[in-house]
């Protein structure tokens, strides 16, 4: 569904439909509802298993920050393949939503300001309390106190867009994550 011109939102498409006038059929909206729900199961068990697969090399004994740094180098789909190095606003808008993120988008000083509760590790987070976290320190831009899984998104945002796009997470699971686009990146 197009959004109107300019429009940045961090709104599940189920939650867009609903507001829909005329409304959205009731088997269409159905099935939307369904296919969102499936995804949601699948991501957070995504999600786990990385966090897991984090959580063993780690207790293994392997330094966090070598963890994320192999495991980024590894990764074959990069998110440069999925965001424009321009780091374009509106595509990091998708990525949120496409990760069950919610939240407000502003403009702030020249930036565009993402408030959102994190669809993937705050999720898991909030869901499992007790999951390991770094120490201060432990990973660059990584605050202490914050999930390893926190680590290798903050980790592969700061390697896509360096200055321009910013990551400060929540202090705990209830917080919002606060991602901040410098204009013109």
């Amino acid at each position: 569904m197009p959004d109107p011109a300019g429009e940045l939102h961090l709104e599940p498409l189920p939650d867009r439909l609903r507001r829909r006038d005329p409304p959205v059929p009731p088997d269409v909206l159905a099935l939307v509802e369904a296919e969102h729900a499936r995804w949601r199961t699948l991501h957070d068990r995504l999600v786990g298993l990385i966090a897991a697969l984090l959580d063993v090399a780690a207790d293994d004994g392997r330094p966090v920050r070598e963890v994320v740094d192999r495991l980024l180098a590894g990764t074959r789909v990069s998110l440069d393949t999925l965001v424009d190095a321009r780091i374009d606003p509106a595509e990091i808008a998708a990525l949120l939503r496409a990760h069950g993120s919610t939240g407000t988008v502003t403009a702030e000083d020249g930036a565009t300001v993402f408030r959102h509760r994190c669809g993937s590790g705050q999720r898991y987070w909030a869901d499992h309390p007790e999951t390991p976290t770094v120490a201060d320190g432990e990973v660059p831009g990584v605050p202490g106190g914050r999930p390893r899984y926190c680590a290798r998104c903050i980790a592969t945002i700061s390697r896509h867009g360096g200055e321009r796009w910013r990551v400060d997470p929540p202090a705990d699971p209830t917080g919002h994550c606060t991602w901040t686009v410098a204009a013109g990146g």
